[in-house]
């Protein structure tokens, strides 16, 4: 007898797309869906996320389910769900997820103090009169150089142009670096 009123409520949720039918049948299985709680933990999962899950996945085995091949509902729709939740496991669990993972929230180290937030802070917009006044104390190889930085010429082009060796202008590159760190920093 209960067979058969399985049976009937996978026809229903087949056929009709039968809500109701498909909460009975869902609550019929509570504890194949409780099992799977303690057996299986996804981050950020909550009750809603279970339930939402489990509803998807018998609503699926009623469509794909043949009562003249497989026994018993309850096999099959276990089967489905735990094949679900490892797919769902392996897809959080992937490599390169990894870093979510591990992620925790930022507001939540600060407010336990594992990290102490400068207040100050500074920001220097560097005007066009601190950009001329860099540029005025630079040599005309290290003006070259600059531009080689910039990527408006390449350390090929400007050699050409210049005289200069890769050498002088890579020297004169790392000279206008370290000139630029003092002036703008």
């Amino acid at each position: 007898m209960e067979r058969l009123n399985e049976v009937y409520l996978i026809r229903r949720v087949k056929e009709e797309q039968d809500m109701e039918a498909l909460h009975k049948l869902v609550e019929r299985y509570r504890p194949l869906i409780n099992g799977a709680k303690l057996n299986f933990f996804i981050r950020n999962f909550d009750h809603d996320d279970w339930e939402q899950e489990a509803l998807i996945m018998c609503y699926q085995s009623c469509c794909t389910y043949d009562e003249k091949r497989a026994n018993s509902f309850g096999a099959y729709y276990r089967t489905k769900f735990y094949n679900h939740l490892r797919s769902l496991l392996r897809y959080e669990l992937a490599q390169k997820r990894t870093s979510f993972t591990k992620a925790i929230s930022y507001d939540n180290v600060v407010h336990k103090n594992l990290i102490k937030e400068e207040v100050e802070e500074m920001h220097i917009t560097p005007r066009k009169e601190m950009y001329q006044k860099f540029i005025n104390k630079l040599s005309e190889k290290e003006v070259i150089a600059l531009k080689v930085f910039l990527g408006e010429l390449t350390i090929e082009e400007a050699s050409k142009k210049t005289n200069y060796s890769r050498y002088q202008l890579l020297q004169a590159k790392a000279r206008c670096k370290a000139k630029m760190r003092k002036e703008l920093f």
